[in-house]
């Protein structure tokens, strides 16, 4: 996984896929939510805000999908898929079934990792504390 971003507490993946779609990640691992101290799970939804937002804007995808199963990699993460009317799978979920095939043509992911980038940089999540909250493991 080719990770495009990360502060003290979280970090973002690139999910390689015919849809944009990247992984966000706490750094300490969680098994649940509710298990990561409330300033973090502030944080979490405000960078999952950031790149949504980040994708509809650069990619103008027809929905947004966010999924957090956690049963294959048991700790806290929020997927994050544009999805589009054309791609293979829709209206399924990315790991539903196969309806068509699909060549998406789509501006290039290196555009949306700086815009990304700058965005969380800007001040967004960072208007939340860090997720090390004494006493609080």
């Amino acid at each position: 996984m080719h990770r495009i971003y990360e502060d003290a507490d979280i970090y973002i993946e690139w999910e390689p896929s015919e849809i944009p779609w990247v992984k966000i990640f706490t750094r300490k691992a969680f098994r649940e939510l509710t298990e990561c101290p409330e300033t973090l799970r502030a944080k979490l939804w405000r960078v999952y805000e950031t790149t949504e937002k980040a994708m509809i804007d650069y990619f103008r995808p027809d929905k947004i999908n966010m999924a957090s199963f956690g049963n294959y990699v048991p700790r806290v993460h929020i997927h994050v898929m544009a999805r589009f009317k054309e791609d293979s799978h829709f209206p399924e979920p990315m790991w539903g079934e196969k309806r068509r095939d699909a060549t998406l043509d789509l501006p290039d992911f290196a555009g949306f990792e700086t815009l990304l980038e700058e965005r969380l940089k800007e001040g967004s999540p960072g208007d939340v504390p860090s997720g090390d909250d004494p006493g609080t493991e």
